[in-house]
């Protein structure tokens, strides 16, 4: 069968066709966002109130049960053209606190909007039309983690949190060592030792998040913000993860179909196979990193009141 037969070209598009996927399934209300906005722009605009602000908490279904992935702020508008109309408005945000203090703002606001001419009951509330509002500022991301009022970690958690930290670093530039090694040098025979160390840092790691995250004490709420981990990471660490995620995703992917691959591609994967455990060794350490530079950086925060509760609640005493 020819290189160029169309069932080869469609197993090696199948990785990206995944991530295509992938991408719209998580940003799908962003791109209807710009589609809407885009064919909006030239409909008739009207004036409107917004009467009804929520935040409503979105959820998943996960190995234990149903998870919370953040919260849908929704602006629900009402106009008349010439009969009572309604609408909405909805923003994603990962916190609760940072949900509803930014919908909170815009209750009993005005807004202009744009209505389509062919069907008066189809309208749109542009981010165009919220900006020029000037509304009052929503909380930063370290405000809204107070706000939350997480549960407080034992002492006894944070030094293990704290501690896997460190091994995740120490492992992810062993990891990071031995697939330059490997690349440059070809593949080596690593003596055991070396070689259940890391394996031992990696099951360490995986087991501290574990106990961390799904402490028996107020799990759901804990576990809940701990799916959001990569906000509270440094970029580069968020850059990591997503980028070897996503190379571990489409290796393993290419390594399960390597046989209906073209040769060439064969030949390739052949070549990138020995450098393959190093890559996961390096994201499984890097990712679990995450989480726990996540865990300490949560719980510092919820040590100190968000700006301004001191005398509110000091006032309430």
């Amino acid at each position: 069968m020819s290189d160029h037969d169309p069932g080869h070209l469609l197993d090696i598009g199948l990785p990206f066709v995944f991530l295509v996927i992938a991408f719209i399934a998580t940003n799908w209300r962003k791109i209807l966002r710009k589609i809407t906005s885009g064919t909006a722009g030239d409909w008739t605009t009207a004036s409107a109130k917004i009467e009804v602000v929520s935040a409503v908490e979105q959820l998943r279904e996960g190995r234990y049960g149903d998870e919370i992935t953040g919260y849908l702020a929704t602006l629900t508008y009402f106009y008349r053209n010439p009969e009572l109309q309604m609408g909405e408005y909805t923003r994603f945000f990962p916190l609760k606190a940072s949900a509803q203090a930014w919908a909170d703002q815009f209750k009993d606001r005005q807004v202009v909007i744009h209505v389509n001419p062919r069907d008066l009951t189809d309208s749109v509330l542009m981010d165009a039309d919220l900006e020029g509002l000037s509304p009052a500022a929503a909380p930063s991301l370290e405000d809204a983690v107070r706000m939350e009022q997480l549960p407080r970690l034992k002492p006894g958690y944070l030094m293990l949190s704290g501690l896997s930290e460190i091994v995740a670093l120490g492992g992810l530039c062993m990891s990071l060592a031995a697939l330059w090694t490997s690349i440059r040098m070809g593949t080596l025979a690593w003596p055991h030792w070396v070689v259940w160390t890391g394996v031992a840092m990696l099951a360490f790691n995986l087991a501290s998040v574990w106990l961390v995250t799904y402490r028996a004490e107020d799990s759901n709420s804990y576990r809940a913000f701990i799916y959001g981990y990569k906000l509270w990471c440094p970029a580069w660490m968020r850059w990591g993860v997503n980028i070897s995620g996503v190379l571990v995703f489409v290796l393993g992917l290419a390594m399960k179909i390597q046989r209906d691959l073209p040769a060439g591609v064969q030949s390739l994967l052949l070549q990138v196979a020995p450098h393959i455990q190093y890559l996961v060794a390096s994201f499984g350490f890097l990712s679990t990193g995450a989480v726990h530079v996540a865990i300490l950086r949560s719980q510092e925060l919820t040590r100190t009141e968000p700006s301004g509760a001191s005398t509110e609640d000091a006032a309430s005493n």
